[in-house]
C-alpha cells in the first residue's frame, strides 16, 4: 500500500534578488514612482523643483526634511484617507505610519511580507528618527508600496483606469454607464497611462522613458527575475552620447531585396524614436530653465527685502562721548574742570563788587 500523501507544498512566488544599485537612479522603484506622479497626480505642476526624475532622486537622497517629499507623501495619504490632516514634516511619519497599519495587517502581501512570519512587517516600528532620516532604500520601498495601494485602492485613480481601458463596472444596471474611452491624445488615455518601453536595440535591451527630460533608463527583459536595470543617461549631452552610440552600432545598410531581422529593425526604430525626441527635450529643459529662473529672481527678491532697512538722516556732528573708567576721560574732564575755577571765582568776585 502506497502511504498516503502529505499536504502539498505551498508555492511561493519568484522572489527578485535583491539590488546593488548605489544610487536611486539605478532602481527600477525610482522610475515606477516618479511615473505614477506623472500619470496619475498634479506634482509636477504644483511641487515646485519637482521638475525631472533628478530632483525627485536627490530628494529623495537628504536625510533632512524637505519640501519635495513631504508634499508626495502628503499627496499619496490624501488619496488613500482623504480629508487627513497633520500632514505637516514634523508629523507626516506619525500620519503615515497610521496609513500603512491599516494595510499591512491585513493579508493582502505588501513589500514587507515575511514568509517566515506569514504576515507583513511594520517598516516604521523601527524608525526612531522619522521617515526623513531613514535609508534612501527604505523610503523608496515605503513609496513603491503607497504607489500600489493607490492602484488597488484609491477610487479616483481607479476610475481614471477604468474610464481608460472602458471598464464598466454592474453592466446589468442601467444607471452604471461611462463615456467613451478618452482619445490618445488624453493625458489620461489608455496609451499616455501605459509604460512601455521605447524599443529595444539589437542586443535586445529595452530602453525607457517616463517624462520628456533627458533621463534614460535601459533594462533586459522585464519579464525575467534576473532583469538588470540601471540609468544611462541624466543630461542632454548624455543622452546624445547613446543617440551616437546606438548609430555606431546599428546594422550595414540591407542589400536590394534583402529582408533585415527583427532585431535589425527594431534597433533601427529605437534610433530613430530617440532622434526624434531631441526636439521635444530641448523644449523641456527650456522651460525647466525659466522655472528655475522665476525661483531665483523670486527668492533673491526676497533676500533683499530682508536685509533692506529704513533710510534715515545722519547726524553732520560728531558726538563726543565720555566713557566711564577711562583715565584719559576722566583727566581731561578734571583739566578742564580746574581751568574753569578761576573764571568762575573771577565773575563771582565781580558780582560781588558791583553789589
Amino acid at each position: 500500500m502506497k502511504a498516503a500523501a502529505g499536504p502539498p507544498a505551498e508555492k511561493k512566488g519568484h522572489i527578485c534578488p535583491p539590488s546593488n544599485a548605489t544610487h536611486p537612479r539605478d532602481r527600477w522603484e525610482s522610475a515606477f514612482v516618479y511615473s505614477f506622479m506623472c500619470k496619475f497626480t498634479q506634482l509636477r505642476a504644483k511641487v515646485e523643483g519637482l521638475d525631472s526624475p533628478v530632483d525627485f532622486e536627490d530628494a529623495l537622497l537628504l536625510q533632512e526634511p524637505n519640501p519635495i517629499i513631504t508634499q508626495i507623501l502628503a499627496r499619496f495619504v490624501l488619496n488613500l484617507r482623504p480629508q487627513t490632516r497633520n500632514l505637516s514634516s514634523d508629523m507626516i511619519t506619525l500620519t503615515l505610519a497610521g496609513v500603512m497599519q491599516e494595510y499591512l495587517k491585513s493579508s493582502e502581501r505588501t513589500v514587507f511580507w515575511d514568509e517566515e512570519k506569514k504576515a507583513n512587517v511594520d517598516p516604521f516600528a523601527e524608525m526612531n528618527d522619522g521617515f526623513f532620516a531613514a535609508s534612501w532604500d527604505l523610503k523608496l520601498k515605503i513609496l513603491r508600496q503607497l504607489v500600489e495601494l493607490q492602484l488597488c485602492h484609491c477610487a479616483e485613480v481607479k476610475a481614471t483606469i477604468d474610464r481608460a481601458w472602458g471598464v464598466i463596472h454592474n453592466k446589468h444596471k442601467k444607471t452604471e454607464t461611462t463615456s467613451a474611452p478618452p482619445p490618445a491624445s488624453d493625458p489620461q488615455s489608455q496609451e499616455n497611462l501605459q509604460l512601455v518601453p521605447l524599443g529595444q536595440d539589437k542586443e535586445r535591451k529595452r530602453y525607457w522613458a517616463v517624462d520628456a527630460s533627458p533621463r534614460l533608463y535601459v533594462s533586459t527583459n522585464p519579464w525575467k527575475i534576473t532583469a538588470t536595470f540601471h540609468t544611462v543617461s541624466s543630461t542632454r549631452e548624455e543622452y546624445l552620447a547613446v543617440v551616437e552610440h546606438l548609430k555606431q552600432t546599428a546594422p550595414r545598410e540591407a542589400k536590394p531585396g534583402e529582408r533585415r531581422p527583427k532585431l535589425e529593425q527594431a534597433h533601427l526604430l529605437l534610433l530613430k524614436v530617440l532622434e526624434g525626441r531631441i526636439e521635444i527635450i530641448d523644449a523641456e529643459l527650456a522651460r525647466i530653465q525659466r522655472a528655475r529662473k522665476k525661483i531665483e529672481q523670486r527668492n533673491l527678491l526676497i533676500a533683499q527685502a530682508e536685509v533692506r532697512e529704513t533710510r534715515t538722516r545722519r547726524r553732520t556732528t560728531r558726538p563726543d562721548y565720555a566713557y566711564m573708567n577711562d583715565p584719559t576721560s576722566e583727566a581731561s574732564h578734571y583739566q578742564s574742570h580746574v581751568q574753569s575755577l578761576p573764571i568762575l571765582s573771577a565773575l563771582v568776585t565781580g558780582r560781588s563788587g558791583r553789589v
